[in-house]
């Protein structure tokens, strides 16, 4: 929905799809959590530094964290507008017991965001490129 100049959507909303494992959004995720625990895997013995760029709900990263052998290697910067969907991400990390997982409430727009996280071994951009190509659609 148009309001004024920009995009209104509702971004809870958005991730409902992730709900239904046939759902390209759904599938979609498997993918990056499977390209998340190899990457986790190949990283060198150390602390993993992550920053997840439009991290909406994070479920990529909490998909793989909890379990992954390197999961608590892993710190995670994840950078979300929407109150909503950080709310939930800091609800489920705190629920699996991520002590290393961050959310920020910020527009992933903006560098100054990202400024206390970098560098980062691992950048994720995955729901910038879904939300462009499906905005385009």
């Amino acid at each position: 929905m148009w309001k004024g100049e920009c995009v209104v959507r509702d971004y809870e909303a958005w991730h409902k799809p992730y709900d239904d494992p046939q759902s390209p959004l759904s599938q979609r995720l498997k993918v990056v959590q499977l390209r998340l625990g190899e990457l986790f895997t190949a990283a060198s013995p150390g602390p993993i530094r992550v920053i997840s760029m439009c991290a909406g709900q994070g479920r990529d990263l909490l998909g793989v964290l909890p379990s992954h052998p390197r999961g608590a290697d892993v710190t995670a910067a994840l950078v979300e507008i929407d109150h909503a969907n950080a709310g939930w991400a800091r609800e489920a990390a705190a629920q699996a017991g991520l002590n290393h997982f961050e959310m920020i409430e910020a527009d992933a727009a903006i560098s100054d965001a990202y400024t206390p996280y970098v560098p980062a071994d691992i950048i994720l951009a995955c729901l910038v490129t879904w939300t462009m190509v499906a905005f385009d659609r």
